[in-house]
């Protein structure tokens, strides 16, 4: 009984999530089409590439309190965790002088078809405090780097961006 209760809240669960969010498809440089699931209090705005500038993403909530901006673009070869973590940590190292913290911690998000590595940081200059999200993700053929901009530490709106994430890909027109 008790497996069967579970099993129906998770059900629950995915459909309340699936309800609560819209997919949005956009045209992916006339090569294939970027989706990704969004909840329905998120913005979001697609450029697409255009005058030698890449593909770009921004994702941000009805209320200001975050906003996400991301670049997308094809690669020919996939870089390796470590290259990325690098690329990232080196990246942060630039901006220690600015922050609270006084290390990188690069954490990693798993999404379908994508994988993000970013890190998190308080900007030390603004008051009240902002804070810094700044991440890469890659799948094989595509890559994207993002950076975020939140009023809160944590909450829904950041969360729900960062969850978005998870559901964003690129398929390849056949």
């Amino acid at each position: 009984m008790k497996i069967f209760a579970l099993t129906w809240l998770l059900v629950a669960g995915s459909v309340w999530s699936v309800r609560g969010a819209d997919v949005k498809r956009f045209d992916f440089n006339g090569e294939g089409t970027l989706t990704i699931a969004v909840p329905q209090v998120l913005r979001v705005q697609f450029g697409p590439a255009a005058g030698g500038q890449p593909a770009h993403l921004i994702l941000a909530d009805t209320n200001r309190v975050c906003e996400m901006h991301m670049v997308l673009g094809t690669t020919n070869g996939k870089l390796s965790d470590d290259q990325i973590k690098g690329q990232l940590l080196e990246a942060g190292k630039k901006l220690l002088s600015a922050v609270v913290e006084k290390e990188i911690k690069v954490r990693e998000l798993k999404g379908s078809a994508f994988t993000y590595f970013y890190f998190e940081l308080t900007d030390s200059r603004a008051d009240p405090r902002q804070y810094i999200v700044q991440g890469l993700g890659n799948s094989p053929g595509y890559m994207c780097e993002f950076v975020m901009l939140a009023k809160q530490k944590s909450g829904d709106p950041k969360d729900q961006i960062m969850n978005s994430l998870r559901s964003l890909d690129i398929r390849a027109r056949k």
